[in-house]
């Protein structure tokens, strides 16, 4: 399936009117869209508007509270506890963030955990509401369950993601956003999507086999073996495990239970360098990704890039030529 280039303002209305129909408020529909754009535009696509689908599948079977009231538990100056309500997780981690953000303003720290929550796209859109502010972002989620841990053929971990956003001087900031699987599940599905094989050493198949074809696999693979399931294990613990929630196979899966609440927990800590007695902070970041794009790069590569350089590249692309789109997810979103 071929991609093909939207205007933003089209498909910003073509996805905020199938939410609509789909029972959510206007304002609500927007922050969702912010997040799913935000993610079509930085080139990923996993996490944009095809996911819209979903969403409204979701709430058409009840699994997503409408009309959720968010509550925030003041537990100290700097820690809080956010209660999503059930609702959509784009709103409530934006909301939850900006508390962060309030807090760490006063404290130098905010700590927000999230509960009650549901999937809540691409976390890098949130690591920017902190370096906007010029303040350092933190923030991870778990999610169901696809990833066979290391040395097993069988499912018990999700693909956990975890970003870090700092402040860069003058320029974009240095994002970090990665699932702690070999790949994102989202990029799963668009290679579904748009027909495409995977990677080397990404998904095993139901015998256990690596594959690369998307339609074969059972399971993702971690990142860096028994390293990325101890990060992704650990998640689960500040996540779930926190908030009492649950973890692991005992998680409502996505695709699948849509009639019921995800009750999905996640974590946002937003520090101020400021508060900590460092206002340069944002100027020593300037330096560091500068001498990091100025190292020789390996045989084959042109350049050395920051984490975000690419995104931020493709966003600029978006910007002047449009957004890309899987055709199908863009038919989609026309149907009325």
């Amino acid at each position: 399936m071929e991609m093909i280039r939207v205007n933003e303002a089209e498909l910003r209305d073509l996805s905020i009117a199938k939410l609509l129909e789909a029972g959510l408020e206007v304002n609500v529909a927007s922050e969702v869209v912010d997040v799913l754009v935000h993610a079509d535009k930085t080139g990923v696509h996993s996490h944009g508007v095809m996911r819209v689908d979903h969403y409204c599948h979701r709430l058409n079977e009840g699994g997503l509270n409408k009309s959720a009231e968010f509550n925030i538990e003041q537990i100290s100056p700097s820690v809080a506890i956010f209660d999503a309500d059930d609702g959509m997780g784009h709103p409530a981690m934006i909301a939850a963030t900006k508390h962060a953000i309030e807090l760490a303003k006063e404290t130098g720290v905010g700590f927000v955990s999230v509960k009650n929550g549901s999937h809540c796209g691409a976390l890098s859109y949130f690591m920017e509401q902190a370096t906007e502010q010029g303040m350092i972002g933190m923030s991870m989620t778990q999610t169901d369950t696809c990833v066979a841990p290391y040395g097993s053929a069988e499912r018990f971990l999700g693909t956990n993601p975890i970003a870090f956003g700092f402040p860069v001087k003058d320029s974009h900031p240095m994002i970090v956003d990665m699932a702690t699987s070999a790949t994102a599940f989202g990029k799963l599905l668009h290679a579904k999507e748009t027909d495409q094989q995977i990677g080397e050493n990404l998904a095993i198949d139901a015998e256990g086999n690596v594959t690369t074809d998307p339609h074969k696999v059972e399971n993702l693979l971690t990142f860096g073996g028994h390293k990325g399931s101890g990060i992704a294990l650990s998640i689960d613990a500040l996540t779930g495990g926190l908030m009492g929630a649950n973890m692991s196979n005992h998680i409502t899966r996505m695709y699948g239970e849509y009639d019921k609440m995800r009750k999905l927990a996640s974590l946002v800590i937003v520090i101020n360098p400021d508060k900590l007695g460092n206002p340069f902070f944002a100027a020593m970041m300037l330096q560091l990704v500068t001498e990091l794009r100025a190292t020789k790069p390996m045989a084959g590569r042109d350049a050395v890039q920051a984490p975000n350089d690419p995104q931020h590249a493709y966003r600029q692309q978006s910007d002047e030529l449009g957004i890309n789109v899987a055709e199908s997810v863009f038919e989609y979103l026309r149907v009325r």
